[in-house]
C-alpha cells in the first residue's frame, strides 16, 4: 500500500505545477526570444527579487524558460504581487 500511496503523490506533484500555471500570471516575452528575462518577469510579479529569479533559474543562464517558470509556480516561488 505504501508503494501505491507514494506513487499517487508523487504523480500529483507533477500535475500540479501546469495545473497551478493555468491560475497564474503568464509572463509577455517581449524580445520574442522563448525565454523571460528579470525585467519580463517584473511585469507580471512585481514583487519578484533578483534571489527568487536566480533560484527559478535552474539552468543559471541568466533567463527563465516556460518549464521554470511552470516550476516555479508549482512550488510557490511567484505571486503576483
Amino acid at each position: 500500500m505504501t508503494k501505491i500511496t507514494m506513487t499517487a503523490a508523487a504523480l500529483a506533484a507533477l500535475l500540479a505545477a501546469p495545473l497551478a500555471a493555468q491560475d497564474a500570471p503568464m509572463v509577455e516575452d517581449t524580445d520574442g526570444n522563448g525565454t523571460f528575462s528579470m525585467e519580463e518577469m517584473q511585469v507580471a510579479y512585481p514583487d519578484i527579487t533578483e534571489e527568487i529569479f536566480t533560484e527559478i533559474d535552474t539552468s543559471a543562464d541568466g533567463e527563465v524558460d516556460t518549464a521554470e517558470w511552470e516550476a516555479a509556480v508549482g512550488a510557490g516561488l511567484l505571486t503576483s504581487g
